[in-house]
């Protein structure tokens, strides 16, 4: 029997249950269902607010920008190159602000904002079908708002939007997308901006979903296997914030319509996945922002979600600090953050401070601490260049001590900084042009290198843990050799990483490098960095090296990004006649007595 004709076996008892509740819970003679938020989820907020600071302070400052933002135009159809993503992430941003403050206050001037900027991308042309992503987006910022706002709109501005959502979103997607192939974010924010479209219309068109629903159904497992096994989203930190939050979107809306989960939540690694994301921030504030990041932090809604469902309100430790610090506002979903937050525990499950786990990027993060803002914290990744999104970064790693990043990783470049300069930036091949981007490359990352070659782009690097925490990975195929390793031995006062190469060409030249915004001077074998008065030294021991100090702060070449501040310690070394090389470099915070 083929693989399709048993998938389709194994879905229709599942499709029989999903498509008549889907119709009871939809019919335009019964009772509305709210799309995402239950009306006692909305009514519990006010309590909520009240005993506990830290969301009382975010819905304060979600108020605070909804004001503000009163004052923008209305947007309009400008593509940024080949995307009309900035407007739409833009409209998700401003109308769920708009809606959260009219249902908080009850103020008109908010609702009546929120259906203007509605009513401006109804009167759109299209939503930009060729990058389907736009038109996924859109149509989710338009089905949430219009839920939010159903008791405030006339009927006629209901069928305005119910129709823009169906002409402009749902309608390319009724029997399936070609984006639901992917097996990255596109899978996720495509599937359920298309759900929630149809949800949101279905009290106009019910009979929608026997289209729309079985084409998403059987195409969600392939974007959920990015989780597997151990829920280390193989796009980075950022990208887990953009494919999770909407896949929890999904769920949401399921569970309001009760119609299950179609196995996200049982997906392995999927509720794991906020360990990772919990543990890629480091004391310093930042992410270990592997692949196309950013090290920023961000109101992820997917955690606040999950911190929710899990019972572990823990996980939002670092995100306190961010609505402390008054940025929590600022993501697109913040609305939603607030009305997921969970309720504070007087009893806290500690968070253990390591976390490794493997996947298509096989990765490793240490902690000295949850609680001492001095905490040591270092991360590293296996992998490699063979996935979407990823750079040449096997073997790199970032480090944090006393609240400040001493190594750091360059993170993403802006994608239409580099299409407009004709750069075939999607092309994955060994030669394509993506490698030649500074950022993107080998020589960025805090890594090894071999005569000055990049990493093989089809070869993955593999990790290994040990029960006592110790961390080693294969770089043998990366870089081309029989024998490489990079073996991490972390304690509470310092790091040790230790290098070993052996079956090597004699007289072949390793590099090692690391990239820091500390001031860099250097003493035969050791390097010591400073920063805001904290120093740290790095103590290169066994094969014979040279130490040396590189400014990457001037872009290199015209289509790359300038890095302001930065520089990189590199450390050149040979093999040996035996076709050997080790050295074990020793991170040592300086401690002021």
């Amino acid at each position: 029997m083929k693989r399709r004709d048993l998938f389709s076996i194994l879905l229709l008892p599942l499709l029989s249950g999903v498509l008549p509740a889907a119709m009871a819970n939809t019919s335009s003679g019964g009772k509305r269902t709210p799309l995402l938020i239950s009306e006692r989820e909305w009514q519990d907020l006010a309590q909520r607010r009240a005993s506990d600071a830290e969301l009382d302070l975010l819905v304060q400052s979600l108020l605070e920008r909804a004001k503000k933002d009163l004052s923008l135009p209305l947007p309009e159809r400008k593509l940024i190159g080949k995307r009309l993503l900035s407007v739409s992430r833009e409209l998700i941003r401003r109308c769920l602000g708009w809606a959260f403050a009219w249902r908080l206050t009850g103020e008109q001037t908010y609702a009546d904002r929120a259906f203007a900027e509605l009513q401006a991308v109804a009167a759109f042309s299209d939503w930009n079908p060729a990058h389907y992503l736009d038109v996924a987006e859109m149509t989710t910022g338009v089905a949430i708002t219009y839920d939010w706002l159903y008791e405030f709109l006339t009927p006629e501005q209901r069928d305005l939007i119910c129709q823009a959502i169906f002409d402009k979103g749902i309608a390319q997607a009724k029997n399936g997308h070609a984006t639901y192939k992917r097996d990255n974010n596109w899978n996720q924010v495509c599937i359920t901006g298309m759900v929630l479209g149809a949800l949101a219309v279905a009290n106009n068109n019910p009979a929608l979903l026997r289209d729309l629903l079985p084409p998403a159904i059987a195409a969600i497992p392939t974007g959920l296997k990015a989780y597997q096994p151990d829920g280390i989203y193989p796009e980075g930190p950022s990208y887990w914030s953009y494919g999770t939050t909407y896949s929890v979107l999904l769920l949401a809306a399921l569970r309001q319509h009760r119609l299950g989960d179609w196995g996200i939540a049982s997906t392995a690694g999927f509720m794991r996945s906020a360990l990772f994301y919990a543990h890629s921030v480091g004391p310093s504030g930042k992410h270990f922002n592997f692949a196309d990041g950013g090290e920023g932090q961000e109101l992820a809604a997917a955690l606040v979600w999950m911190a929710r469902e899990m019972q572990q309100p823990v996980l939002l430790d670092a995100k306190r600090d961010l609505i402390r610090q008054k940025n929590g506002s600022a993501d697109r979903f913040a609305p939603l953050s607030a009305l997921w937050w969970p309720t504070q525990s007087k009893q806290r499950t500690a968070m253990e401070t390591h976390f490794s786990g493997q996947g298509a990027q096989p990765l490793a993060f240490w902690r000295s601490s949850w609680t001492d803002s001095n905490a040591l914290w270092f991360a590293i990744k296996a992998g490699g260049a063979a996935h979407s999104h990823a750079h040449m970064d096997a073997g790199s790693f970032c480090l944090d001590w006393a609240g400040l990043r001493w190594a750091k990783d360059l993170g993403m470049q802006d994608y239409q900084s580099l299409e407009s300069k004709g750069i075939d930036l999607w092309n994955g091949k060994q030669q394509s042009p993506r490698w030649k981007v500074f950022r993107l490359s080998t020589e960025a990352h805090n890594t090894l290198m071999l005569n000055a070659q990049p990493h093989s782009v089809n070869a993955m690097a593999s990790l290994r843990s040990d029960v006592d925490g110790r961390v080693q990975i294969d770089l043998s195929s990366v870089l081309g050799i029989p024998r490489a390793t990079r073996t991490v031995y972390f304690s509470d006062t310092c790091i040790r990483l230790e290098d070993q190469l052996s079956g090597g060409q004699p007289g072949t030249q390793v590099r090692w490098a690391m990239c820091t915004s500390a001031a860099v001077s250097i003493k035969g074998n050791t390097a010591t960095l400073t920063q805001q008065g904290k120093q740290m030294t790095l103590r290169f021991e066994g094969a014979p090296v040279t130490l040396q100090m590189q400014d990457i702060s001037t872009p290199r070449a015209d289509f790359d990004a300038p890095n302001p501040g930065t520089r990189q310690l590199l450390v050149f070394g040979q093999i040996t006649d035996r076709g050997d090389w080790a050295v074990q470099t020793v991170f040592e915070p300086v401690i002021s007595s």
